[in-house]
């Protein structure tokens, strides 16, 4: 796990310039415009857009309003074109932010914002699989939204981790 943890942060450090940093930044904040633009016409808060996470229970009720809506082929197409890059650019934002505040001796917090956007990137394949499920027999299959649960609930609890872990780097950096 250490081998893998350096093995991170070295990437990482080699992409920690503030030219990058900055970069990440404006990318970060023409994503996050970009998806206001597109929810702007949904009935309701899009999957990914349910704070601490989706139940399984409530994906077919969502399905069906959007569907009822006729903004399932726009939720797809943000799922297929931001939500596929927006992971990457968040997951190495942070990633950056970490490693430039240099922690020391805590090079473990590098974990956090990778694994959030690991969760994330599962979370979007199986809304992907969820929306294609739906619009070809308007069926849900339950393993597959429980799968998009959890995956939820786990990008979530990741990036609620966010905050603490670059305190906690910040911390570290004078430590």
């Amino acid at each position: 796990m250490t081998r893998m943890m350096d093995w991170l942060w070295k990437k990482t450090e080699r992409m920690a310039t503030w030219n990058g940093f900055w970069v990440l930044l404006i990318y970060l904040i023409v994503f996050t415009v970009l998806f206001q633009f597109f929810a702007a016409g949904y009935p309701e808060t899009s999957f990914d857009g349910h704070k601490y996470g989706v139940c399984p229970n409530d994906v077919a009720r969502i399905l069906k309003n959007f569907d009822e809506h006729q903004q399932l082929d726009q939720y797809l197409r943000q799922e297929t074109a931001l939500d596929l890059l927006y992971p990457a650019i968040y997951g190495l934002f942070f990633a950056v932010a970490i490693v430039r505040m240099r922690p020391k001796g805590w090079h473990w917090l590098i974990v956090i914002p990778y694994a959030a956007a690991f969760f994330d990137y599962c979370e979007n394949v199986s809304f992907i699989a969820l929306v294609l499920c739906y619009e070809s027999c308007h069926a849900v299959p339950l393993g597959l939204a429980a799968v998009a649960s959890a995956a939820s609930h786990l990008k979530w609890a990741f990036l609620l981790l966010l905050i603490p872990a670059l305190v906690l780097a910040f911390v570290r950096r004078f430590r």
